[in-house]
């Protein structure tokens, strides 16, 4: 993670465009859906970092924020919530989305 501080809104804005990409379709319902949940400034920022990163990069510095802002049982499940309402918000919750939600419910 390096010395990236970013706050839990940046961490979600992030996670939720890593999350949006795993179907290689990243449609203007998820984007809205983003910038509505996080703000305009936060997800350009967000989202020009995500550019620049590798997924590998992107997956680690996830994880690297897990004692953070994910460090309950309780805080997991509602973050994971959150992503399943990203999921939905293009109305096509695919295989590919469905198991990289179970991949990271395993890992965080």
């Amino acid at each position: 993670m390096g010395d990236l501080k970013w706050t839990y809104n940046e961490f979600f804005a992030f996670l939720l465009i890593y999350i949006s990409h795993v179907d290689m379709e990243f449609g203007d319902e998820e984007k809205e859906m983003i910038k509505k949940s996080v703000g305009e400034p936060t997800f350009s920022k967000m989202f020009d970092l995500f550019n620049d990163m590798s997924d590998y990069k992107a997956y680690e510095t996830i994880l690297g924020y897990k004692d953070t802002y994910f460090p309950t049982k309780d805080k997991k499940n509602a973050l994971l919530e959150k992503m399943r309402e990203l999921f939905d918000a293009d109305m096509d919750y695919n295989v590919m989305e469905k198991e990289l939600l179970h991949f990271l419910e395993r890992m965080m």
